[in-house]
C-alpha cells in the first residue's frame, strides 16, 4: 500500500487520485487524437471529455453512497468532506459517463456510435490506471489465497498480513490487453458501434472472472456479487446490441 503520493503538512496528494488524473488526461488525449483522424471535431471531443470526467466521478460517488452506505457513512464520520475524495465505483461512474455522452452527441449533432468507438480503447486504458491506483490504495482487495503472487497488506488495513489475491492487478492487465487488442481491431471495425460494444463485451467477462476472487464485499447466493449481476447484464446486453447493430448494418 501507498495511498499518499505526496504530504504537505495537513494535505494530502492521494495515489489514487494522481493515476485517476494521469488515465483520464492520457485517454482523452488520445482520443482526441484519433477523433480527428475519424473526422470528428478534436474540440468538441475535448469538451465531451471534460463532461465525462465530471459525470463519471459523479455516478462513481452514488453508486458508492447507494451499495455502500455503510462504509460511506463511516468515513463521512471520520473524515467528513474529505471522504468524498475517495470511493467509487466502476459501473455507476460508467452509466453516468454515457449518459453524458448520449446527451452531448444529440446536442451537438454527433454520431454516437462513431464517438463511442473512438472512445472505447482508451476507457480501457483509463481503466486499468484507476485500478492501478486501487492496488496502492488497498480498497477492492481479493480473496484469501495462498499462490505465488498473492499479496499482504500492512497495517492498518483491514485484513492486514492476510495473503488475498491481488484482484485490482487483475484487471489492470485486462484492461490493458482489452486496451491493445481493440486499439488494433478499430481499423477493422465493420459497423459503427462495433469497437464500444466489443469493449463492453470484453469489460464484463473480464468483471464477471474476476469478481470470484474478490474479497471487499459479500458474495450472495453462496458464490455470486453484486459486481456479476452487473457484469452479466453488461455482457447481454453488449451481444444483443452487436447483433443488432450488424444487422441493421448489413
Amino acid at each position: 500500500m501507498h495511498p499518499i503520493f505526496l504530504q504537505f503538512g495537513d494535505f494530502a496528494i492521494h495515489t489514487y487520485g494522481v493515476l485517476v488524473a494521469i488515465g483520464f488526461m492520457l485517454g482523452l488525449t488520445l482520443a482526441a487524437r484519433q477523433a480527428r483522424r475519424a473526422g470528428l471535431p478534436a474540440e468538441q471531443i475535448t469538451n465531451l471529455g471534460v463532461w465525462l470526467i465530471v459525470a463519471g466521478m459523479t455516478g462513481g460517488k452514488l453508486f458508492h453512497v447507494m451499495f455502500f452506505w455503510p462504509e460511506f457513512s463511516a468515513a463521512w464520520r471520520s473524515a467528513g468532506w474529505k471522504s468524498l475524495r475517495e470511493g467509487f465505483v466502476f459501473y455507476g461512474g460508467f452509466i453516468g459517463a454515457s449518459v453524458a455522452a448520449v446527451v452531448y452527441c444529440r446536442r451537438h449533432r454527433l454520431s454516437l456510435w462513431t464517438v463511442a468507438d473512438v472512445f472505447a480503447p482508451y476507457v480501457a486504458l483509463g481503466h486499468a490506471f484507476g485500478r492501478l491506483g486501487c492496488f496502492f490504495n488497498g480498497c477492492c482487495f481479493g480473496r484469501e489465497c495462498h499462490l505465488p503472487w498473492a499479496v499482504r497488506y500492512p497495517p492498518p488495513h483491514e485484513w492486514a498480513g492476510v495473503a488475498v489475491h491481488p484482484t485490482q492487478l487483475y484487471e489492470v492487465v485486462g484492461n490493458l490487453v482489452i486496451f491493445a487488442g481493440l486499439r488494433l481491431f478499430y481499423r477493422h471495425r465493420r459497423f459503427p458501434g462495433q469497437v464500444w460494444w466489443l469493449y463492453v463485451l470484453s469489460y464484463g467477462l473480464l468483471r464477471f472472472g474476476v469478481e470470484f476472487t474478490r474479497g471487499d464485499y459479500p458474495y450472495y447466493l453462496g458464490r455470486f456479487t453484486i459486481g456479476q449481476a452487473i457484469a452479466a447484464m453488461l455482457i447481454a446486453v453488449a451481444a444483443t446490441s452487436l447483433v443488432w447493430l450488424r444487422r441493421q448494418a448489413k
